[in-house]
């Protein structure tokens, strides 16, 4: 029975988006995968193929693989570029796996040949075994459903229109169409989990259990990668919705996030870190889990992930390092306003009848003539008290930041409006005794803090 993938491979290019227009740069190795791709590719669109060939020289036959790859491209009448590096090298400089460390060389000459060159797209050859592999591997290590999506048929500038067509059906199309190709020996050694799997597990499932699994399993990834966009999309939108930046760091309300799906509150705690850091590199989901853990449990924290702190108090989940500035103790005019590091701090002086509307939550009223002028803005200080409204004693300032959760970084960058002789209020936190409105108050002093709201 003939084995022409080129419907199915037009059919794939279709729902990638990919036209006969964009240019197509090939990561070729030489093995059938890679070679039945490019030979597809060419039938597709001769005259905007190209192809690239890493020589990493990890094994005797790399050079002459090397070659293999340049006669057949010139053959096909296709550019090719053949790349060298020393990966050996990298490999004992970095410290890295092997597998990683010529993945990440890999990955970057590719990028940077296609970027140089005008190619609009990459395309790998990663087939239906694979992805089968691939998902396998992550249920053996224990994957969530974002795990169980696989490999992904585009991402940014790479495709892999491939990825539903399996092995057996490659090699016979190389060898109806005449397709030639090398054979990697390092495929064939069990020594890393996925060869593994390759050659021992799948092939147990295979005949034991389930004749279909690689199907069952690429199905499993179809269903799991949709289901999960699906719920990165929710989770996006409920950050935009409700997420905001404030001096530097990213801010969601904790009564939002309290309301949500165990599912969802994962899934936004990701989206908050990718909005913060534009990726997710070495965030598990043991780091996740623990701070949603913190957030279901504790009123207040702070908390150390891969690469980024993160906070929180009664009100917000705060993500990054707030970008304070250091300023000095200014004197504030009445009626004036002065700027201190990201806060403005407003004074107005107001008669009793125009303060019957009220106060704001960014504002506090005080009987100007019950204080010591001139007013002083400034950081705090060892051992500053201050007698808080409703209460008969004096308290240390410090333990009043603690009471309000303000986080431990902020503290000594928050402004304390001062007369000459009390703390008078602390912006968001609390407004002294002293100089509360009575009866006899003539003239008010109306103090605001726009930012704090």
């Amino acid at each position: 029975m003939s084995c022409d993938l080129y419907a199915v491979f037009l059919k794939n290019l279709e729902a990638m988006s990919v036209t006969p227009q964009n240019r197509i740069m090939a990561a070729v190795s030489g093995g059938p995968d890679s070679m039945a791709l490019l030979h597809l590719l060419w039938r597709f669109n001769p005259k905007k193929v190209g192809v690239f060939h890493l020589n990493h020289g990890f094994r005797e036959t790399a050079a002459q693989e090397a070659a293999f790859v340049r006669e057949y491209a010139e053959k096909l009448g296709v550019p090719v570029q053949l790349e060298t590096y020393d990966i050996t090298g990298y490999l004992a400089q970095s410290g890295e796996s092997k597998q990683a460390g010529a993945r990440k060389i890999r990955y970057r000459l590719m990028n940077n040949y296609a970027e140089a060159n005008g190619y609009h797209r990459i395309a790998l050859g990663h087939h239906g075994d694979d992805q089968a592999e691939t998902v396998l591997m992550r249920i053996l290590r224990g994957a969530g459903l974002h795990g169980l999506g696989g490999i992904p048929p585009r991402r940014e500038t790479y495709i892999r229109p491939l990825l539903n067509i399996y092995k057996q059906e490659i090699l016979q199309y190389c060898h109806e169409q005449d397709v030639p190709y090398v054979i990697d020996e390092s495929n064939l050694e069990p020594v890393y989990l996925r060869n593994k799997i390759r050659q021992q597990l799948l092939p147990l499932l295979e005949r034991e259990y389930n004749s279909e699994i690689k199907a069952q399993l690429v199905q499993l990834a179809d269903l799991a990668r949709e289901d999960e966009l699906e719920l990165q999309n929710q989770a996006q939108r409920i950050c935009e919705k409700h997420l905001t930046w404030q001096r530097g760091q990213v801010l969601f309300p904790r009564q939002v996030f309290s309301e949500l799906s165990i599912a969802m509150q994962r899934r936004v705690l990701r989206a908050l870190l990718r909005v913060y850091r534009g990726h997710l590199l070495q965030m598990s989901f043991i780091h996740i889990e623990e701070w949603r853990l913190q957030l279901m449990e504790s009123s207040s924290f702070q908390l150390s992930l891969p690469q980024v702190s993160v906070f929180a108090n009664k009100k917000h989940i705060f993500v990054g390092d707030l970008l304070l500035q250091e300023w000095s103790p200014v004197v504030l005019e009445v009626p004036g306003q002065v700027q201190v590091g990201h806060f403005t701090i407003r004074a107005e002086l107001l008669s009793t009848a125009e303060t019957k509307s009220g106060v704001d939550a960014v504002s506090e009223d005080f009987d100007l003539d019950a204080l010591k002028l001139p007013l002083v803005v400034r950081p705090r200080r060892e051992g500053d008290r201050m007698q808080p409204f409703g209460s008969t004693g004096r308290k240390k300032v410090k333990d009043l930041l603690i009471d309000a959760h303000i986080p431990l970084q902020e503290r000594d960058f928050l402004p304390l409006v001062c007369d000459q002789e009390d703390v008078l209020w602390i912006p968001t936190v609390r407004r002294s005794a002293k100089g509360a409105l009575g009866s006899s108050t003539e003239r008010v002093l109306r103090l605001s803090c726009p930012q704090c709201q």
